[in-house]
C-alpha cells in the first residue's frame, strides 16, 4: 500500500527524513539571514495543508536558495526533525522542488485547490461542450488544441489570486459554473426570447481566458503570485478578447457576425464600466452570461469568507461586495429584547 504523505504532526524530534518519508511542504515566508559565524543560512516556514512549522537550512549549498523559496512546493529528500522552543523544527539538507504532476498525484489539500478534480472538471468540460452547435464545437476544438500552453495553464491556474476561485483549477471550475448556469437561463428563456444557448454557453466557458496572461504565476504550482505587468496594464478582458479574435480569424474567417458577437460577450462580461468592463452588455446572450458570471464570483468570494475569521455568525467585510455577509443555520444568538418577553 502506498504510504501516505507525512504531516506536521506525525513528525517527531529525532526523526530523519529521507524521500520515502514523503515529507511535502508549502514554503512561506523564506528568507536568506546570515548567522554569527558569518555563513548563510535559510529560515523558513513550511506548511503541510493544516500546520505551520519552522525550518532551517544551514548549509546554503547549489540550488538550495531557488528550491526554498517562498511560494514553492518542496519534497524534503534529506532532512532531520528537531524542536526549537518545544516546536518541531525542520532541518533540510536537501530538497527538490515539486511538479505539476507530483502536486495533482501526492499533495491533495496542501494548496488551495478546486472542490474538483481535474478528470471531473474535464468530464463536465466534455459534457457540456458536447450540446454546443457545430461551428461552435469547432472553437471549444481549437481552443482545446491550438496552443497547447494556453489550454494546459487553463486547466490548473486559479481564476484570482484572492477574490474567487483562488485555487489551483479555480479558473477552470468558475468557467465550467458560469456555463452551467447561463446555459440554464438560457434554456428556460430560450422559447420565449431571442437568445442562442449554445453562443452563451460558447462564451461562459472562454470568457476569462485572458487571466492566462494577466497574472504572474509560480512555475511550478501556477498559483497566482502577482499580477503581471501587461494584466495591470491591459488586464485580463482585453487580452482575452484579443487572443480569441486571433483564434476566430483561423476558425471561422469569414463569419463576422460570430465574431462581433462574441467578443462583445467577453468585452462586457464584468457588466458596468466601474466594474472594468470596456463595454456594457447590450444583447441577451451577454446579459446572461455577465450575470451569471458575476453571481459565480460573488457566491465564491462570499464562501472564502465563511471559511475564513468570523465573527460569530457573521463574515469579515467581503472585498468585492463591501459588506459582510452572515451565515444561515448556525446557532442564532439571544437578544435582550427576547430575554425580556420571555422573562415576562
Amino acid at each position: 500500500m502506498d504510504r501516505k504523505r507525512a504531516m506536521i504532526s506525525d513528525l517527531v524530534e529525532g526523526d530523519i527524513i529521507i524521500p520515502d518519508s514523503k515529507c511535502y511542504f508549502l514554503v512561506r515566508k523564506s528568507s536568506v539571514r546570515v548567522g554569527r559565524n558569518n555563513q548563510k543560512y535559510i529560515d523558513a516556514d513550511l506548511f503541510d495543508g493544516v500546520t505551520n512549522a519552522n525550518c532551517k537550512v544551514w548549509e546554503v549549498v547549489d540550488d538550495i536558495e531557488d528550491i526554498v523559496k517562498d511560494g514553492n512546493v518542496v519534497k524534503v529528500l534529506n532532512g532531520k526533525v528537531s524542536s526549537y522552543q518545544s516546536n518541531i523544527q525542520v532541518v533540510i539538507i536537501d530538497a527538490a522542488l515539486v511538479s505539476q504532476e507530483e502536486i495533482e498525484s501526492e499533495c491533495g489539500g496542501l494548496l488551495p485547490e478546486s472542490g474538483m478534480s481535474g478528470a471531473e472538471l474535464k468530464e463536465s468540460w466534455d459534457a457540456i461542450s458536447a450540446e454546443l452547435d457545430p461551428e461552435h464545437k469547432k472553437i471549444i476544438e481549437a481552443f482545446e488544441t491550438s496552443d497547447h500552453r494556453i489550454w494546459e495553464l487553463f486547466k490548473v491556474i486559479p481564476a484570482g489570486k484572492s477574490m474567487h476561485h483562488a485555487g489551483r483549477r479555480g479558473l477552470w471550475e468558475h468557467s465550467l459554473n458560469v456555463a452551467k448556469l447561463s446555459g440554464m437561463i438560457a434554456a428556460m428563456y430560450e422559447n420565449k426570447y431571442p437568445v442562442n444557448r449554445s453562443l452563451v454557453i460558447l462564451a461562459s466557458l472562454i470568457h476569462d481566458v485572458g487571466k492566462i496572461f494577466e497574472f504572474q504565476l509560480n512555475k511550478t504550482t501556477a498559483m497566482v503570485e502577482r499580477y503581471s505587468d501587461r494584466g495591470k496594464l491591459l488586464g485580463h478582458i482585453y487580452m482575452g478578447a484579443t487572443w480569441v479574435e486571433k483564434l476566430l480569424s483561423r476558425i471561422c474567417p469569414d463569419d463576422q457576425g460570430l465574431k462581433m458577437e462574441l467578443l462583445h460577450i467577453m468585452l462586457s462580461h464584468h457588466g458596468e464600466y466601474e466594474f472594468g468592463s470596456p463595454k456594457k452588455p447590450k444583447t441577451m446572450e451577454a446579459l446572461i452570461v455577465s450575470m451569471a458570471d458575476n453571481l459565480d464570483a460573488n457566491l465564491d468570494a462570499v464562501n472564502i469568507g465563511f471559511n475564513s475569521e468570523m465573527d460569530q455568525n457573521w463574515t469579515k467585510t467581503v472585498f468585492s461586495l463591501q459588506r459582510p455577509f452572515y451565515k444561515t443555520g448556525n446557532d442564532v444568538e439571544t437578544s435582550f429584547e427576547e430575554i425580556s418577553k420571555n422573562e415576562l
